[in-house]
């Protein structure tokens, strides 16, 4: 009898994860401000990942005015520097004023926010009737919480004295993601695009859920 041999990127994978349930203790979320610093994350990741789809080549070296009047969104001043950074990359000069521009560049957005779907699997806790003065506690087999980032944006960019359309390329529909999990209510890890990100920006130690992913991974193959 052939007996099926399991990968050894597949056998480390696991070892991180049963280690890390182990070892590891549960997180509660908190925020010293009105919004999570992922929450905004989630925000402008979703922005960043719209924009980059954009082809702004046929504008570049012009002069742009950037007219704002459509946009209308969460942390709408994030998507306009951000916009703006991509333009400046392409050669185009950014004036006040649209008598003064070579395009006159649209920008609006179709809905930009953030959604979280949690999944609990255990026993919720309940009070017991009186007499009795105590409760039975909540029960976590398997937690998860995902949120996501949504951003949607539309731009047309057109020439300033014909009027004539130079970019019209229709929507950009992106999405974030950050998930946090945890099972018998220890081992709190995180995933998602945020907290690659965040691994790959600050040099934060990854989690064992993204370092069981990357080694599970077949070589070569990008982690989405």
């Amino acid at each position: 009898m052939i007996r099926p041999t399991i990968p050894l990127r597949t056998r480390l994978a696991l070892v991180i994860l049963t280690s890390a349930n182990l070892l590891g203790c549960a997180t509660i979320k908190q925020s010293d401000t009105s919004r999570t610093g992922i929450e905004q994350l989630l925000i402008s990741s979703a922005d960043d990942k719209a924009l980059d789809k954009f082809d702004l080549r046929p504008i570049a070296g012009a002069k742009v005015f950037v007219d704002t009047q459509y946009l209308d969104c969460t942390d709408k001043n994030y998507l306009l520097i951000a916009l703006h950074q991509r333009l400046l990359a392409n050669h185009c000069t950014l004036v006040a004023k649209q008598d003064d521009s070579d395009v006159v560049l649209e920008i609006g957005s179709g809905g930009v926010g953030t959604d979280r779907n949690d999944l609990f699997f255990g026993f919720p806790g309940m009070a017991l009737p009186p007499p009795a003065m105590v409760a039975l506690p909540r029960i976590a087999l398997f937690e998860r919480d995902k949120s996501m980032g949504t951003a949607k944006v539309a731009l047309v960019a057109y020439d300033t004295k014909t009027r004539q359309p130079v970019i019209n390329s229709g929507y950009s529909l992106a999405r974030a993601d950050h998930n946090f999990w945890q099972v018998l209510g220890m081992g709190g890890q995180q995933s998602g695009s945020v907290q690659r990100e965040l691994v790959a920006s600050t040099n934060e130690t990854p989690s064992a859920a993204e370092t069981a992913a990357m080694l599970a991974q077949k070589p070569g193959t990008p982690v989405r």
